[in-house]
């Protein structure tokens, strides 16, 4: 069996990475996605400590994910990794000879642990203003799915907000300046099926057995 394909989909948060990963997942037989989001631990820094990362030039081998490149590497060899995202076991679908592993991260080819493992990377590329009216959708909708529990979400969107000007939005202006021009496909705006087949179209001749194998159906 060949290495694992690697795809890697990187973007603003508010971008769709995770709804455009686990569609891909589906379109790809299966395929294991592993996730940034529940590796980092850079969220639960104090505000100055960010600001201090900043000033020191935002060094993205000091961003911490304990955990992610050996768990990319484990399932690049065909081991079965524990899924922190959604709980269970991640592996490899048995179907085809050669499999993908697909990556939702921030970082893209610019983490020094999981970069090097990256086969082809989507940039998607939101303006910041529409990333952030998504983000900012996501915590109005879990206040209006449990209203109980919007003074909790009210509380976290008032502290995002609050550090939006001068801790935030400096670190993805950085984001997209580090991460998208060493992308292999660039997508703007358009619909979940119409990214999903625009990447499928670049991949095909890498993947081509999978993609195969994923669309034929069962009995």
């Amino acid at each position: 069996m060949s290495t694992p394909f690697v795809l890697a989909v990187s973007g603003p948060p508010g971008s769709g990475k995770t709804t455009l990963s686990h569609a891909l997942s589906a379109r790809l037989g299966g395929a294991p996605v592993l996730s940034y989001d529940a590796y980092e631990t850079v969220t639960g820094w104090p505000p100055e400590r960010v600001a201090a990362w900043l000033a020191d030039g935002a060094p993205l081998d000091a961003v911490p994910v304990p955990g992610l490149a050996e768990d990319l590497a484990r399932l690049r060899r065909g081991e079965p990794v524990p899924d922190r995202e959604r709980g269970g076991t991640l592996r490899l679908p048995r179907r085809g000879p050669r499999a993908a592993i697909v990556l939702d991260t921030l970082l893209g080819r610019a983490h020094p642990g999981t970069g090097a493992q990256i086969d082809h990377l989507v940039w998607l590329d939101l303006p910041l203003d529409v990333a952030l009216a998504r983000k900012l959708r996501s915590f109005t909708e879990e206040a209006r799915r449990d209203p109980s529990a919007a003074p909790g979400f009210l509380a976290a969107l008032d502290a995002y907000l609050g550090r939006y000007d001068t801790l935030l939005h400096p670190t993805y202006a950085l984001q997209r300046e580090r991460i998208r021009p060493a992308a292999d496909q660039i997508l703007g705006a358009g619909t979940l099926t119409e990214h999903l087949d625009a990447i499928q179209s670049a991949i095909q001749s890498k993947l081509e057995p999978i993609l195969t194998a994923a669309s034929t159906p069962t009995a």
